[in-house]
C-alpha cells in the first residue's frame, strides 16, 4: 500500500496522482486503515487543487469497486437510468420510470432520501402502503426484467466508500468540489449497471448548484467519467429557482405524479412537470438507441403516456414491490393531511421571485423534511405551490397552501413562506425551465 501521507503531499502540491495511489487511499479509508484525519486532509487538498479528468475517473472507479455492482447483463432490453441533483417538488422519477419502461427500456433505479430542503424519491414511495424499498439484488432485477422498472434504496453494499467519504465531506467543508461530487454521483450510478445515464442537473435557489457555470463544469465531468466507463451520457440543465409542479411533500407529490399518468393526465398535470419529464424520458429513449431523433423519441414518450401503457406499467411496478394502490379512487388510496392554512398575496402585482430553498425548508417546519438523517417524517404533510414566477396575482389570492395535522406547525411554515415569496408592482418574465443540454 502506498503511504497515504505521500498521496496527500502530492495532491497538496498540485501533482497528478496515479490510479494506484488513489485506489490505495480509498481502500485504506474504507477498511479503516487510513484514519479520518488523513482522508480529511486529502479531501481539502483536492478541494483546493482539483483533479484532472483521469484522476476523477480513477477516484470514481476506486469508490465503485469498494462494494457490489449489479449485473444488468441478464436484462433483455437496453438499460437506462436518470439521476437528479435534487430539488423541491421533484417527483419526476415516479413518472419517468414507468414511461421509459413502456417505451422499451429496462430501468433499474437506486434512489435516496431527502435531506435539508431537497426531497427524496424513497420518502415519496414510502407514502405507498406496503411498498418495499429493501429488495435484494436478484429480486430487484427480476422485477425490472418482468415489469420494466423498479426503484429501491441504495444499500450499504453499493459504493460504501462513497457513504463514508460523503459523511466526512459534510463536516470538513468539502462538499462543493466538482471532482468529489462527480465521483460520488457516478460511483453509485455505475454500480447500478445501466448503460445509458441521463442527468437532470438543477440550478437555482432550490438546487445544490446555484450557479449555471459551475453546473456546466460538473456536467462536463459527469459526462467524461461516464464515457470513460463505456456509458452513454446526456445532461439536461433545469431551473430550480421555484418548485417543480404544484405538490411539495411526499404523499401529495406521489399522488400528483401518479395522477398525471391517468387518461388525459398529460394535459391536466402541471405543465412544467410534464415538460421536464417528457424531455428527460425522451433523452433516455434516444441516447439508448431506441429512437433516432429527439422528435421521434418525444412522440414515443407521448404515445405511451396518452394510451395508458405507462399507467399499466406503474401499477404493475408498484404491486411487484408490495405497494397497495387503489387506482379506482381519486387519491389512489394515499393518505394526505387536510389543508389547514393558506399564504395569500398582501397586494396585487406579479410574483417576481421565490426563495425555493426556504419553501423546501418549510416542509421541515411541518415535520415532512429532515434536518438530520435520522429524523422521522410525517409523509402526509405538504404544501401546494399555486402560482409561478411571472404570474399576475390579486390581493388576497392564495399563493401557497399548507396541509398538516398540526396547526402550530402550519403557522410556523406560513411565517417562513411569507419571507420566501416576493410580489412586486412590476411584471417579470416567466422563467424558462430547460436551461440547456450537454452530451
Amino acid at each position: 500500500m502506498i503511504n497515504p501521507l505521500e498521496t496527500i503531499e502530492a495532491k497538496k502540491r498540485g501533482r497528478e496522482l496515479d490510479g494506484s495511489a488513489i485506489a490505495d487511499l480509498v481502500a485504506g479509508f474504507t477498511t479503516g486503515i487510513v484514519p479520518e484525519y488523513q482522508m480529511a486532509a486529502f479531501l481539502m487538498a483536492t478541494w483546493f487543487r482539483g483533479m484532472t479528468p483521469r484522476e476523477t475517473a480513477d477516484l470514481t472507479g476506486a469508490m465503485l469497486r469498494s462494494g457490489e455492482q449489479l449485473d444488468t447483463s441478464r436484462l433483455s432490453g437496453p438499460t437506462a437510468d436518470k439521476h437528479s441533483t435534487g430539488g423541491v417538488g421533484d417527483k419526476v422519477s415516479l413518472l419517468l420510470a414507468p414511461l421509459a419502461a413502456a417505451c422499451g427500456l429496462k430501468v433499474p433505479m437506486l434512489s435516496g432520501r431527502g435531506l435539508g430542503h431537497t426531497g427524496g424519491t424513497l420518502d415519496k414511495l414510502e407514502a405507498i402502503p406496503g411498498y418495499d424499498i429493501r429488495l435484494g439484488n436478484d429480486a430487484f432485477l427480476d422485477i425490472v426484467e418482468r415489469v420494466g422498472c423498479a426503484i429501491i434504496g441504495q444499500g450499504p453494499t453499493i459504493a460504501p466508500a462513497d457513504g463514508r467519504i460523503y459523511a466526512l465531506r459534510d463536516v470538513t467543508g468539502t462538499v462543493d468540489c466538482v471532482p468529489l461530487i462527480t465521483a460520488s454521483i457516478m460511483s453509485k450510478k455505475l454500480a447500478a449497471g445501466p448503460r445509458t445515464i441521463v442527468i437532470d442537473l438543477k440550478t437555482g435557489s432550490g438546487a445544490f448548484m446555484r450557479d449555471l457555470e459551475q453546473a456546466r463544469l460538473l456536467a462536463r465531468a459527469l459526462v467524461d467519467v461516464g464515457r470513460s466507463y463505456g456509458r452513454r451520457m446526456a445532461v439536461v440543465f433545469s431551473d430550480m429557482d421555484q418548485p417543480l409542479g404544484v405538490a411539495i411533500g411526499h404523499a401529495n407529490e406521489t399522488l400528483e405524479a401518479f395522477a398525471a399518468l391517468r387518461p388525459g393526465g398529460r394535459s391536466r398535470a402541471p405543465q412544467d412537470l410534464v415538460e421536464l419529464t417528457e424531455q428527460l424520458t425522451a433523452d433516455m429513449v434516444r441516447v439508448a438507441g431506441l429512437e433516432a431523433t429527439p422528435e421521434s423519441a418525444l412522440a414515443q414518450v407521448r404515445a405511451v403516456w396518452d394510451d395508458g401503457r405507462a399507467l399499466a406499467v406503474l401499477l404493475d411496478w408498484v404491486s411487484a414491490q408490495g405497494g397497495r394502490l387503489e387506482p379506482g379512487r381519486d387519491d389512489f388510496g394515499l393518505q394526505s393531511a387536510p389543508s389547514v392554512a393558506e399564504f395569500t398575496a398582501a397586494h396585487e402585482g406579479w410574483l417576481q421571485e421565490v426563495d425555493c430553498r426556504e419553501i423546501g425548508l418549510a416542509l421541515a417546519d411541518l415535520g415532512a423534511a429532515r434536518r438530520r438523517v435520522d429524523d422521522a417524517l410525517d409523509l402526509s404533510a405538504g404544501l401546494d405551490y399555486l402560482v409561478r414566477v411571472g404570474d399576475r396575482v390579486e390581493r388576497g389570492q392564495p399563493l401557497l397552501r399548507v396541509a398538516c395535522r398540526d396547526r402550530g406547525r402550519a403557522v410556523a411554515a406560513i411565517e417562513r413562506l411569507a419571507r420566501a415569496v416576493t410580489v412586486g408592482r412590476e411584471p417579470v418574465p416567466a422563467r424558462p425551465l430547460i436551461l440547456g443540454r450537454l452530451e
